[in-house]
């Protein structure tokens, strides 16, 4: 098992290319796990897929980096259980009255009032042995700013709720959260209930949603729910079909 204690050391830049980026260049010198890399300003900040993360300053950009033990198919998992962190961390700052516009969009991104206000990035950085590996948790969240041209509708928590949030203090409410989270999962032995708390603040659920896939192909439906892999089953007018994130091209 795998236990994060608090006190996660914080490494700072005011600007860099990516935290995710620093992360893989750190990996010869860094031996001491769990720790943060934080940046006021990103330059090539990224997200799924390598899509361009517009990184703006005053918001949060950062970096969790951990090592963990387990095999390597289920480290996807830790995108629904950073978002539930995410969740909890933004809950912490705002009143009891918004609590039910934010919401999860699958797989991997976070929803106030029907637009996108952050997102996850996971990513296996090295794996020495079969199932020991270092994993990048790169997280960006519109706190002050939202990105002018996105595919997708985006927005800020400042503009939405006018509640003001510094990122220094976002950071160590997120800090408790993430590793209260990760340690609850507890190596995937209570997924199930992950993904039950995921699935009750999930965006668009029993809603018709439209995916597209690699190929160009669209398949439209009603998002279901998800299963106990955290596929997205999607009821179509002829059967049930399930989706995993690697297969989606554009997500929701």
């Amino acid at each position: 098992m795998n236990n994060y204690k608090l006190n996660s050391n914080v490494i700072k830049y005011k600007e860099i290319d990516s935290t995710n980026n620093e992360a893989v260049r750190l990996l010869d010198k860094k031996k001491s796990f769990p720790y943060w890399i934080v940046a006021e300003k990103q330059t090539a900040g990224k997200g799924r897929k390598n899509r361009y993360w517009d990184s703006l300053v005053g918001n949060f950009m950062g970096t969790y980096v951990i090592e963990i033990n387990l095999e390597r198919k289920f480290l996807p998992q830790l995108a629904f259980v950073s978002a539930l962190a995410i969740y909890e961390t933004i809950q912490k700052f705002i009143s009891k009255n918004n609590e039910k516009i934010i919401q999860l969009k699958w797989p991997n991104d976070l929803i106030l009032n029907k637009s996108k206000c952050g997102g996850v990035l996971i990513e296996n950085i090295s794996s020495k042995k079969e199932n020991k590996h270092i994993v990048a948790i790169g997280i960006g969240i519109n706190l002050i700013k939202s990105p002018s041209e996105t595919t997708f509708p985006s927005c800020n928590i400042f503009e939405e709720t006018n509640i003001k949030i510094n990122p220094d203090e976002f950071l160590f409410e997120l800090n408790k959260n993430i590793i209260n989270k990760i340690n609850f999962w507890n190596n995937g032995l209570n997924y199930g209930a992950i993904l039950e708390q995921w699935t009750e603040k999930a965006f668009l659920l029993k809603k018709e949603i439209s995916v597209t896939l690699p190929n160009g192909k669209k398949e439209k439906g009603i998002f279901s729910s998800i299963d106990s892999e955290g596929g997205l089953i999607l009821e179509t007018k002829n059967n049930e079909k399930i989706f995993y994130a690697a297969e989606i091209f554009e997500g929701l």
